[in-house]
């Protein structure tokens, strides 16, 4: 008896620690939080307190679970409800534990994919995986088979579809969106619970095997994975920064975070215990699958779930009773039964104890949980009333947890939000979707108001009867506000591009493409902004030839901004310049060109008006200059040219026409003539020399002009100048030298012939008017040949004095005619074109009526006088002298004096005698003493009837064109003839 009891005990003894076992864990996808429980029984040392050394397996989107678990290459694996899929093949698979009592299995597509309902998903890219039967029912459901699929690969990366490699991502509703939110990308997802097809989500299981020959292996793994999960459910922060430093670098902490507390709606640790299954729930999914044919008719479900429950183990009992039946087999029956009996009791009260501690630490953990949540929980029972719910739901709507148990849940609704969520409700409460989220809008307070993201379900009696809705509401007012403040920025936006006035548009760095235009730049090019998109700036010629290819092409390679200017061809065949402003910017990393542009042809031409405005203005101030030097020298010149004219047609008056000295001193005369043409040219652009005006029309001036010039000449005129013309009052003679110098120089223009057409009308220059000429009426004459053009280079100099092209030209001609229209209060324009032909445009004062004063004729008078008395005064004793023989000869007595004093003491004493003088001849100016204009008006004051008359051959004075102003009766321009002397003396006296 001692023997057999001792060799008992020692069967009772307690064997040394055994080695660990080897346990192989597959996920079906990529290291994620979702697989947080099993990194955390790995690392926390639950798996090695349970005797297991388990290696986890990353899976992927070809990765097969069940395979690899049914082949042994590994103990364990992490499924969805599909594997009902494969046991209704045969494959005697068990689920030992559900994680996620809801499926996180969600389709994303991108907005811009067209995409907007399930059926549209059919034929469109696809990256598709076979783990997922609420997916192939959803799909299925709405009428897409998974043939009609184009699989791209799926990569688990949602940088695929924003890429454009694939149209539709089956991915899970804690993961993908967080990058497409990142990445700003506008996306739809389409979850299976909104379609009322709620399937189990993750779950780890086994095969049946591998249950029945190793079942505490199996149920030590089984404890020791829950033990994991509630871990990583309770310590989600820590767990993400494992997960970070040794399973998974590519998701940020922000990702990982996200992850997990979008995983709690699914897994509802707080409701549902760790690894609940519902066997009701696992027949309602197959019933699903069995709908759709997916699985056959009948399919039993049982089986399919493990039985935690442990059963009693004889083992023990049976090795006893074999090793000491045969010797004491009465007395160990006996004693082995009673032994049994009272460690069954106190096995059943340990346990009991244990269950009730692991219930109370179950109880505390899921209160502690509950209440430090960042969620809403509340629990609403089918009348609407809330019955349960946490402290942070209490704070969410602006409340006490006191006032807000018992209180209507839909009280809690913004007032726009009721009608939606009594619907929603309304169909939980009647049983047609088990579990529904939404987006929905709250009260907080009395004022205040929030958005909440809502997941709720059905909470049913074990018969299927309602007994309560619960749900789990975050806030998400700060996404709802960044989306609208997103809204609102892609609206202003958009309204700056339709708005501005500057041409905007953007191009692909690398293809070239343009993918946005506003309506400004489409308007400049003259293009349809639809038909531009897609232009590629490479291919075009207009920006090619403007040099704005080359600038992009730098702004592309150094990211410098640069201004440029561009002259651009329209699509309608006209050139713009334009002003633009190119740079860089990235859009994912890629490279993009922004180019803003403004349309500056006008300014463009505005600018170059203005410069040769400018430059004929400067031309008019170095007139003026040489104006003040050329005056003085006429002056002089005129003097010393009247000395020899006079003294020529003097000597002619003495000789026979046959004398032989008659030649040679009518070719002096012609000289001097020529000399005194040049002189009157200086004269005519000094300054302070006035015209002598008088009203007349320009087209007969002008037709005498044309018919003295090109007479001789193979170049024909063509006169476009209607009758009623305005008059302009000017002095005739400038005029008129004006226009034949301008005749002269087309006639030269066009050695070969051509045709010279002078055209006349009438305007107005208002105020401001670009040419800076006094408002008023006008008179615009523009004289047109077809000769050879004027270069660019010369048309800044052709009114300079002595600037000439031709090999025999004084340069005066064009110099005069500037000054003589600048003396009127008139501008004169040129515009050229090589081999085409130039224009030269003259703008003068009008009276603005077309009725012409009448035109003074000449008359003859008498060349000779009949004995009446002159006074002669002039400073320069050559011309008293000469005028004095002239008019001798003439028949006229002659008085000379040197200066107006003298002039006024001979005409006093004439008049004291009782001889009055016929007429008064006086110098306008005399250096150092009294001029012509002081000497008439003391003369005028001793006798009004006296006849004056005035000469000069040059006066800074405007006496000379308003000489019946200052008294005179008549004009004396030196130098002159023995013959004009007599002509203006004669009617001077008999006017």
């Amino acid at each position: 008896m001692a023997v057999s009891l001792a060799f008992i005990a020692l069967l009772l003894v307690p064997c040394p620690a055994q080695a660990l076992e080897k346990a192989t864990l597959q996920l079906k996808w990529l290291h994620h939080f979702q697989f947080a429980g099993y990194y955390a029984a790995l690392e926390k040392g639950f798996y090695r307190r349970a005797g297991l050394d388990v290696t986890i397996k990353e899976g992927g989107p070809t990765t097969e679970v069940e395979d690899e678990v049914l082949s042994g290459r590994a103990d364990f694996g992490v499924g969805t409800s599909a594997i009902l899929l494969r046991r209704a093949r045969g494959e005697d698979l068990v689920v030992l534990g559900q994680i996620f009592q809801h499926s996180a299995g969600v389709l994303i597509t991108p907005r811009s994919t067209g995409i907007h309902s399930l059926a549209d998903m059919a034929r469109r890219r696809f990256m598709y995986s076979n783990q997922h039967g609420d997916m192939l029912t959803l799909l299925r459901q709405n009428g897409v088979d998974e043939k009609e699929l184009v699989q791209v690969p799926h990569s688990g990366d949602p940088q695929d579809l924003i890429d454009g490699k694939a149209d539709v991502m089956m991915g899970y509703s804690f993961n993908e969106p967080f990058i497409l939110e990142q990445k700003g990308e506008p996306y739809l997802l389409f979850s299976p619970l909104t379609y009322g097809i709620d399937f189990y989500g993750d779950n780890f299981f086994t095969t049946r095997a591998n249950i029945d020959t190793r079942r505490q292996f199996v149920e030590a793994f089984r404890e020791a994975t829950l033990d994991g999960w509630r871990y990583a459910m309770a310590h989600k922060a820590e767990v993400a920064e494992l997960i970070l430093a040794k399973y998974s670098r590519k998701k940020s902490r922000d990702w990982l975070m996200f992850e997990a507390n979008q995983m709690e709606s699914l897994i509802q640790p707080t409701l549902v215990e760790m690894g609940y299954q519902n066997p009701a729930r696992w027949r309602h999914i197959g019933k699903s699958f069995e709908e759709l044919g997916m699985v056959p008719r009948g399919f039993d479900t049982a089986g399919v779930s493990f039985d935690p429950s442990p059963g009693t183990d004889y083992r023990l009992v049976l090795r006893v009773l074999l090793v000491c039946g045969a010797v004491i087999v009465v007395l160990v029956v006996t004693v082995m039964k009673f032994r049994q009996l009272n460690q069954d009791l106190k096995g059943e009260v340990a346990e009991r104890k244990a269950a009730e501690e692991a219930f109370r630490e179950s109880e505390e953990r899921l209160r502690v949980i509950f209440e430090t949540s960042q969620a809403g929980i509340i629990m609403v029972d089918p009348e609407g009333i809330i019955r349960f719910a946490n402290k942070r739901m209490a704070e969410m709507f602006g409340c006490t947890h006191d006032e807000l148990i018992g209180s209507s849940y839909l009280s809690h609704l913004h007032p726009g939000q009721c009608a939606t969520g009594s619907a929603l409700m309304e169909k939980l409460i009647r049983g047609e979707v088990d579990q529904a989220s939404t987006e929905r809008r709250y009260r907080c307070g009395a004022d205040g108001e929030f958005w909440g993201y809502l997941s709720g379900r059905r909470l049913e009696t074990p018969d299927g009867k309602l007994r309560a809705l619960v749900g789990i509401i975050s806030d998400i007012t700060d996404r709802i506000k960044a989306d609208e403040a997103r809204q609102k920025a892609l609206m202003l936006v958009e309204t700056l591009l339709a708005h501005s006035p500057m041409g905007i548009t953007v191009f692909e760095g690398e293809s070239g493409a343009l993918i946005l235009v506003n309506q400004a730049a489409a308007d400049i090019s003259g293009n349809d902004k639809e038909a531009m998109l897609g232009r590629n700036f490479r291919e075009s010629a207009s920006w090619r030839d403007g040099g704005l290819t080359a600038v992009a092409e730098s702004v592309l390679a150094d990211g410098g901004a640069r201004p440029f200017e561009a002259q651009l061809r329209t699509s309608g065949g006209n050139y713009v310049t334009l002003r633009c402003h190119l740079s860089r910017f990235e859009v994912e990393g890629k490279p993009h060109l922004l180019v803003v542009g403004q349309d500056i042809t006008a300014e463009k031409h505005l600018e170059l008006e203005n410069k040769r405005i400018e430059a004929q203005m400067l031309n008019m101030q170095k007139l003026e200059s040489l104006g003040v030097l050329a005056g003085g020298i006429a002056h002089d010149f005129n003097n010393i040219l009247t000395g020899i004219v006079g003294n020529i047609t003097f000597a002619q008056l003495s000789l026979e026409p046959r004398h032989k000295a008659a030649a040679p001193l009518s070719k002096a005369e012609k000289a001097c003539q020529r000399a005194a043409e040049l002189a009157s040219q200086l004269l005519t652009f000094a300054r302070g020399g006035q015209p002598i005006k008088k009203a007349f029309s320009v087209k007969p001036l002008v037709g005498e002009s044309l018919s003295l010039v090109l007479r001789g000449t193979n170049v024909k005129a063509a006169i476009e100048i209607p009758d009623d013309v305005c008059v302009i009052e000017a002095d005739e003679g400038q005029i008129s030298q004006a226009f034949n110098n301008i005749v002269i120089n087309a006639v030269h223009a066009m050695p070969g012939g051509g045709t010279l057409t002078v055209a006349g009308e009438d305007t107005v220059m208002e105020i401001g008017n670009p040419f800076g000429l006094a408002p008023g009426p006008y008179l615009r004459i523009s004289f047109s040949d077809q000769g050879c053009g004027i270069r660019e280079e010369d048309l800044e100099r052709i009114f300079d004095p002595y600037f000439t092209t031709k090999t025999s030209g004084t340069g005066l001609g064009l110099a005069s005619t500037h000054s003589i229209v600048a003396r009127h209060g008139g501008i004169v324009l040129v515009d050229s074109v090589l081999e085409k032909g130039t224009t030269f445009t003259i703008y003068l004062p009008s009276t603005g009526h077309c009725v012409a004063a009448e035109e003074g004729q000449d008359h003859a008078g008498r060349a000779h006088g009949g004995g009446e008395s002159v006074v002669v005064m002039d400073d320069e004793e050559m011309i008293r002298e000469l005028t004095r023989d002239m008019l001798a000869a003439l028949g006229y007595r002659v008085e000379v004096c040197g200066d107006g004093a003298e002039a006024v003491e001979l005409y006093r004493a004439g008049c004291a005698r009782g001889e009055r003088y016929s007429a008064v001849i006086m110098d306008l100016t005399v250096p150092g003493g009294m001029g012509g204009k002081e000497a008439a008006q003391q003369i005028l004051a001793l006798d009004p009837t006296a006849r004056l008359i005035v000469s000069s051959g040059y006066s800074n004075d405007p006496v000379m064109s308003e000489y019946r102003s200052c008294g005179f009766c008549a004009t004396l321009v030196k130098p002159y003839t023995a013959r004009e002397i007599g002509r203006v003396l004669s009617e001077a006296i008999d006017g």
